[in-house]
């Protein structure tokens, strides 16, 4: 029996219960939606433009609603927002945890400089500055790892700026929650290998080092989060480029098999691609065919634009702990990091 189909190994490794967490996504959608759709949220000012403070997950919850945005927008993953921001700016500090210091850092930026504001948190410092400044708090539930909680992250926020008239149409939430639904129903543990394109595509990645490739403007944003969960979830290097930058720098490294032997890249493709970056993505693909490069290209669910883009990321979130379960690893916990932000605060306190 395969690995990656006993319930066994998934006792034995998956000790934080990451993959049970990824079956309720969907219902974590859901509940997301009705958390947006009740939050009551208007700004004083007229609104030109949105940006986005948070890192992580956070920041990638930006990056999807930027996508939609119907005026100019911003993720800003940094201690500093943008300088030009102002009175008509509507500042977004979104952080999971309510402690992650470059948010608070642009948060305060954002109030100095006369911002309006919204914070979404599940807590922590945020949620003091919020409440003890009388600012807009959308506050999600806690217990989740940050990564595990992309669905109370972004569609809260997608909600939010939908109904105040910042983003474009999204297609109705129940196409969301539809394709959501078929890639659990497709991916659980309880699907077997042979069937389950999740469990596949991680054995095709096992032992070597993913390079997830994506288009601007479109599956960019599910490029970058294979390329964390691949980080976070499964321990392991990757790294990740846009269509057609990387056509003009890293294709040239790409072909040269002999200096990353264990590379595999990955080709995502969805239905809202231009079609001059269908043509980059199918010639590339031949390009690492000749070259003996390994790659498998990765298509996307649903019938919205939303739901494709979320599909995805789902997708890539069972990918990153099957990857996880193979390479022999606990997919929940991520202790460099937890030492890293002390070793930090110690030098902070100093």
């Amino acid at each position: 029996m395969c690995i990656l189909d006993s319930k066994e190994s998934l006792s034995t490794l998956d000790k934080g219960g990451m993959i049970t967490v990824l079956d309720r996504f969907p219902d974590q959608c859901a509940s997301a939606i009705e958390q947006g759709e009740g939050f009551e949220f208007l700004p004083e000012e007229r609104i030109d433009e949105v940006v986005v403070c948070g890192m992580g997950g956070s920041a990638i919850a930006g990056d999807i609603a930027k996508r939609f945005s119907r005026a100019p927008f911003f993720t800003s993953r940094g201690y500093l927002p943008p300088v030009f921001v102002g009175r008509r700016t509507l500042l977004v500090a979104i952080s999971y945890s309510g402690n992650t210091a470059e948010t608070l850092s642009s948060l305060a930026r954002g109030i100095e400089a006369g911002a309006s504001i919204l914070v979404i948190a599940s807590g922590g410092q945020l949620e003091r500055i919020a409440e003890a400044r009388d600012l807009p708090l959308l506050k999600i539930p806690s217990g989740y790892q940050p990564r595990a909680a992309m669905g109370y992250l972004a569609l809260p926020l997608l909600a939010v700026l939908s109904r105040i008239g910042l983003l474009k149409e999204i297609g109705p939430w129940d196409s969301l929650l539809a394709g959501l639904g078929k890639i659990r129903d497709r991916c659980t543990l309880s699907v077997p290998t042979d069937e389950n394109r999740a469990k596949r595509l991680a054995e095709a990645l096992a032992g070597r080092v993913p390079i997830v490739y994506g288009t601007v403007g479109n599956t960019d944003v599910v490029a970058m989060r294979f390329k964390t969960q691949f980080n976070e979830n499964a321990k392991q290097p990757a790294f990740w480029n846009v269509f057609p930058e990387l056509n003009h720098n890293e294709l040239v490294a790409l072909v040269r098999a002999d200096l990353l032997p264990n590379q595999h890249v990955i080709l995502l493709e969805n239905a809202y691609d231009t079609p001059e970056n269908r043509d980059r993505v199918e010639v590339t693909a031949s390009l690492l065919e000749k070259g003996a490069v390994p790659f498998t290209a990765v298509s996307a669910d649903g019938e919205s634009e939303l739901a494709q883009v979320f599909s995805q990321i789902y997708l890539g979130d069972y990918v990153s702990c099957y990857l996880a379960i193979l390479n022999g690893v606990d997919p929940t916990p991520v202790e460099p990091i937890e030492d890293f932000k002390k070793a930090l605060a110690e030098l902070a306190d100093r």
